[in-house]
C-alpha cells in the first residue's frame, strides 16, 4: 500500500488554512506553533492521509525564542502530545528545509548554518517520537559548475554531523544540478538514502534511463524496513494573468520546473505502472493546493484507474 502525502499547508479547513499563514511569525513559541499542528493532524486523519511534511519554520529564531534544544525543552509536553497523537493516527511524519539548506555550500558559514538546522530538525523529530522513516530532505547543494566538489564538500561535512542528525537526513536529485546518479554516488559513500522526486527526474535525467529503473534505484538506498519516501509533482502548464494599470492583462506562462497546483492524474497513473513489482513506499504530493489536491488525485484515480484503489491511500 502506498500512502499519499500532503507538505506543511492545509488548506481544505479554513481556520487552519488561515491559521498556517501566521505560523512563520517571528518569536512565536514552538508550542503554539504546536497547536497547530495538532489540529491539522486530527484533520489529516478525519481524511484518513498518513504521510505529513512538518512545516520547517516551527523553531522560532534563535535571537527571538532561545536555542533549539531551549525551545524544544521548554515545549516538551506539547512536543509528546503531537508525537503520540501522530503515532496512534498512523501518520508518517516528514521535514524538508528551505531549498538553501545545503551542506555542499561552497561557504563554509552557509553550510555551517545549513548543519546546524538540520540538527535542530533531526532533534526535533527524535523530541516527537518519530521513526525512522522520518526524515530531513536536503539538497547536495553548492554553487558554480563544479558538482563533483559540491558532493565532496556534502560528504565531509556529514561526517561532522552527529549521530542524531546523521540518522535523519536524505538526500533529494534536483532538476536543475544535481540528478539521480549524482544522489546515488554520494549514498555510496556516505550510505544517506535517497528520495527520488518524479518531477525532478523529468527535468534532470541525463543517463536516460527508465522511470521504473530510476526508481527502483532509489528505493534501493532505504534500510530494509524503512519505507521510502518519495516526491510527486506535476509541470505547471497554466497561464497567469496579470495586469499593468488600466490596460490589458498580460498572459504570463508558468515557469520552467514549476509545480502546478493540481496532480495530472494520468501522469500519475503511468508513475504507478512503473512502480509495478517494487517494493513499497510512501508519496509527498508536492502540488500547490496542498491537501485539496490530494483529495482531488484520489477521486480521479477511482475514475480513471479503479485498479489502484486500495493499493494508494
Amino acid at each position: 500500500m502506498i500512502h499519499l502525502g500532503v507538505a506543511a499547508r492545509i488548506l481544505g479547513h479554513v481556520p487552519l488554512s488561515r491559521a498556517g499563514a501566521h505560523q512563520s511569525e517571528a518569536g512565536a513559541h514552538l508550542s503554539v506553533r504546536l497547536l497547530w499542528v495538532i489540529e491539522a493532524l486530527r484533520y489529516l486523519d478525519a481524511h484518513n492521509i498518513r504521510f505529513y511534511r512538518l512545516p520547517d519554520d516551527l523553531l522560532a529564531p534563535e535571537d527571538r525564542a532561545g536555542t533549539p534544544a531551549d525551545q524544544i525543552a521548554a515545549a516538551a509536553a506539547m512536543l509528546d502530545e503531537v508525537g503520540s497523537y501522530a503515532r496512534s493516527a498512523a501518520i508518517r511524519l516528514s521535514m524538508h528545509p528551505h531549498p538553501g539548506t545545503t551542506p555542499g555550500a561552497a561557504s563554509e558559514e552557509a553550510a555551517t548554518r545549513a548543519l546546524a538546522h538540520i540538527a535542530s530538525l533531526a532533534a526535533l523529530l527524535d523530541a516527537l517520537g518519530a521513526g525512522p522513516e522520518s526524515v530531513v530532505v536536503v539538497h547536495i547543494g553548492g554553487e558554480g559548475g563544479d558538482c563533483a566538489a559540491a558532493a565532496e564538500r556534502f560528504a565531509v561535512r556529514f561526517e561532522r554531523m552527529s549521530p542524531a542528525a546523521r540518522r535523519r537526513i536524505a538526500i533529494e536529485p534536483d532538476g536543475e544540478r544535481f540528478g539521480l546518479f549524482a544522489a546515488l554516488r554520494l549514498h555510496r559513500f556516505t550510505g544517506i538514502p535517497v528520495v527520488f522526486d518524479a518531477f525532478h527526474f523529468q527535468l534532470r535525467n541525463p543517463e536516460r534511463i527508465g522511470l521504473s529503473e530510476a526508481l527502483g534505484l532509489a528505493l534501493a538506498t532505504w534500510s530494509p524496513g524503512v519505507r521510502p519516501e518519495v516526491h510527486f509533482s506535476t509541470q505547471r502548464t497554466e497561464a497567469h494573468l496579470r495586469r499593468a494599470g488600466h490596460g490589458a492583462p498580460q498572459v504570463v506562462a508558468p515557469r520552467a520546473g514549476q509545480h502546478s497546483d493540481f496532480v495530472n492524474p494520468f501522469e500519475f497513473i503511468a508513475f504507478l505502472d512503473a512502480a509495478r513489482g517494487l517494493p513499497p513506499f510512501d508519496v509527498m504530493l508536492e502540488a500547490k493546493a496542498a491537501d485539496l489536491a490530494l483529495l482531488r488525485l484520489r477521486d480521479d484515480l477511482r475514475r480513471y484507474a479503479p485498479e489502484y484503489v486500495g493499493w494508494v491511500v
